[in-house]
């Protein structure tokens, strides 16, 4: 047999030889009691023996390795068409052989009679062949009858099958289809010639294995199979993406062989001319998403009782909604979602803005859109009252479907306008978006629409959190500003009443010196404190500048001087080279804001004193006074939370301001009173090494 080749033949075959075996073996191992998932599995088994066979031919050639490889192609087809018969008149596996045979329809037996002929004619003819060439028009015309006899067994097992099962034999149908117009083409040659085409021959079995996974889809369909895989939609597709594209190749070398076989001297030119022209096709419509689309809806409707798979649309909508880091993306993100959904390229997203009309708020694939449509339209009463999908077309071929419903002049605008689907529900209407026309035809029935008003929901709602999200970070800012600018109010408060108590004491001190130098020192020392507080009021409510070692003997030296002309006696007790890490400027006014209220509470036969000291490794401020003092209820309740005071005209901030910031430093604010014996106000800090003091 050296008209035969050996090197592309043996790994074809050995790999179709592994694919039929392991179809087979998953069929026995989730067959349990059902025959007909036994049946088929031997009828796996039967094509893992001609491709075996076959193999070991291209191996080591020899008669009896030809004919037991094509006893078995026979011996495979022929189960192949029992397996159709059997599920035809007995779906559920319950009857015996006989029986099925006496129950046949006449067409079944008849065809069934003729593939048993056809296939031990077909065998005996490859044990004579190698012998006798002569036999290859008597073993080529037995392999076109039994693919004969296989086509239309297959139309028939189609046909006759019960309309509730038919979804599920739809991929095995399509499979036989494809292998057996395959070896019709491949016998109808060689007989035509005369000669066995090797190329074909080689790759037979390779074309039979691809075929493998539409069986398997069709056996993961019916139960009765029982086979225990799950064929998702996507390999659905790239399976037959694959095999579509396999078949184009096949195509695309049988038209170069023919032109070349029959174009003479110009015959190998107008080979690669062709094979050129074809390889381009072929990157082309691979690369068509209308192509694609196209092969999607083919796959949904011929292949699956539903359209979608609901579980991997939901994970895409999610991932796709969820990737998106910006609003702007998100927008983007909503219309994809959804355009996807109907294999739309582009679409524009409309959302209600500050005006109360619906205006365009994104776009995808689309050119820019000036327009409004007001919320009473009939068109959004229409999407967002009654929650329907308007399709374009279908109203253009019947307005009467959507009522009295009159397009507005925008809809006009957009290029291949197909659908109007609202986002949200009833009780939470949010916008719409305008789909353009698919790139492939698709029917927009009842699931379709059910998924686009579903999908609307879980888009509006991923929206109308986003806008929440928006309104509470604006919240939060304006709430950060009023509490910043409450805090400037009350220190500008405190700067006002130092100011005055200077004016009031200049009557009296205008010509002693030293008064005046104070005087100016404490003005120069207000002035700053205004424009650092000017300089937070910009930036935030953060210090500008980083917290620092501040030494607090002149602090707090500074401080007794500035108050103690008050009608209260103030003392000051303060040790050397007590060093704290903070804001020289805010940790001033934090004190000074005690001593302030200290006398404020405190009558002229009272007293207030400031001490520093330290304490087992910190550094501790006492302001104390005899003044009116705080219930504990007061103290637990009211103390440090904002806007409580006990004065008539507090703001209630300078505690809780003060509370805030020596946390912030890693202190602690400790306090005691009683009603009528005073207060106590202990700060205590880390301490910081009087060498990095700032003095």
């Amino acid at each position: 047999m050296d008209f035969l080749p050996a090197s592309v033949a043996l790994y074809a075959y050995s790999a179709a030889a592994c694919a039929f075996l392991i179809f087979m073996l998953q069929l026995l191992l989730g067959a349990g009691q059902s025959a007909r998932a036994r049946l088929l599995a031997w009828t796996m088994g039967a094509g893992a023996a001609w491709c075996g066979g076959q193999a070991v031919f291209a191996w080591a050639p020899g008669r009896l390795a030809w004919a037991l490889a094509h006893a078995a192609d026979a011996l495979h087809a022929l189960l192949f068409m029992t397996f159709m018969l059997a599920c035809v008149v007995d779906p559920v596996g319950r009857q015996r052989v006989r029986v099925l045979l006496l129950r046949a329809p006449w067409l079944f037996k008849a065809g069934l009679s003729g593939a048993l002929l056809s296939s031990l004619a077909y065998a005996l003819c490859a044990w004579l062949l190698p012998g006798n060439r002569d036999m290859l028009v008597w073993f080529t015309g037995a392999g076109l009858a039994l693919s004969l006899l296989g086509i239309m067994m297959t139309e028939q097992f189609y046909r006759n099958t019960p309309r509730e099962w038919r979804w599920g034999v739809k991929p095995m149908a399509l499979g036989l289809a494809f292998t057996l117009m395959f070896d019709l083409f491949f016998f109808a040659e060689s007989l035509m010639f005369r000669e066995l085409d090797s190329n074909l021959w080689s790759v037979r079995g390779l074309l039979h294995a691809i075929a493998i996974p539409l069986f398997a889809a069709s056996s993961a369909r019916i139960r009765e199979w029982s086979i225990r895989i799950n064929v998702s939609r996507e390999a659905v597709f790239h399976t037959s993406a694959l095999l579509m594209v396999g078949a184009a190749l096949l195509i695309i070398a049988l038209a170069g062989y023919y032109v070349r076989f029959f174009g003479g001297a110009w015959g190998q030119a107008l080979q690669t001319v062709v094979l050129a022209s074809g390889a381009l096709g072929l990157l082309a419509s691979i690369a068509s998403g209308s192509v694609r689309a196209r092969l999607r809806v083919f796959v949904n409707k011929h292949f699956f009782s539903l359209r979608y798979d609901y579980r991997a649309e939901w994970l895409k909508l999610a991932d796709t909604l969820y990737r998106a880091s910006s609003v702007p993306m998100l927008r983007e993100a909503a219309i994809r979602v959804m355009a996807d959904l109907v294999e739309s390229p582009g679409g524009m997203l409309w959302l209600r803005n500050d005006r109360g009309q619906y205006a365009p708020a994104a776009r995808l694939n689309l050119p820019e859109l000036v327009a409004e449509e007001p919320a009473d339209s009939p068109l959004v009463a229409l999407l967002l009252g009654r929650m329907w999908v308007v399709n374009l077309e279908e109203y253009r071929a019947r307005p009467g479907a959507y009522g009295n419903l009159r397009l507005p002049q925008w809809v006009s605008l957009i290029p291949d306008a197909w659908l109007i689907t609202p986002l949200g529900s009833e009780d939470m209407p949010l916008g719409f978006v305008v789909l353009c026309r698919p790139r492939a035809v698709m029917d927009l029935n009842w699931e379709v629409r059910d998924l686009l008003k579903t999908a609307g929901r879980q888009v509006a709602g991923v929206l109308n959190q986003t806008q929440a999200m928006e309104a509470l970070i604006e919240a939060k800012k304006f709430e950060a500003f009023s509490k910043m600018s409450a805090f400037v109010v009350h220190d500008l408060k405190n700067l006002i009443a130092q100011l005055s108590l200077l004016l009031r004491n200049a009557e009296k001190h205008r010509d002693n010196p030293e008064f005046q130098q104070d005087m100016l020192e404490t003005i120069e020392h207000a002035v700053g404190r205004m424009n650092s507080m000017l300089l937070q009021l910009r930036s935030g409510t953060q210090p500008i500048e980083q917290a620092a070692p501040v030494a607090l003997s002149p602090l707090l030296e500074r401080l007794h001087r500035t108050r103690s002309r008050a009608a209260v006696p103030l003392q000051l007790e303060v040790e050397d080279g007590l060093v704290i890490r903070a804001h020289e400027d805010r940790i001033e006014r934090v004190v000074g804001h005690l001593v302030q209220n200290a006398l404020d509470a405190t009558p002229q036969s009272g007293k207030v004193s400031i001490r520093a000291r330290r304490n087992a490794g910190d550094v501790v401020v006492e302001v104390e006074d005899s003044g009116c003092g705080m219930t504990e209820e007061f103290i637990r309740e009211r103390l440090f939370k904002p806007f409580q005071s006990t004065k008539a005209n507090g703001m209630g901030i300078g505690a809780y301001e003060s509370f805030r910031y020596i946390q912030d430093l890693g202190g602690r604010i400790e306090v005691k009173s009683e009603p009528g014996r005073g207060s106590l106000f202990r700060l205590v800090f880390p301490q910081q090494t009087a060498d990095h003091a700032v003095t």
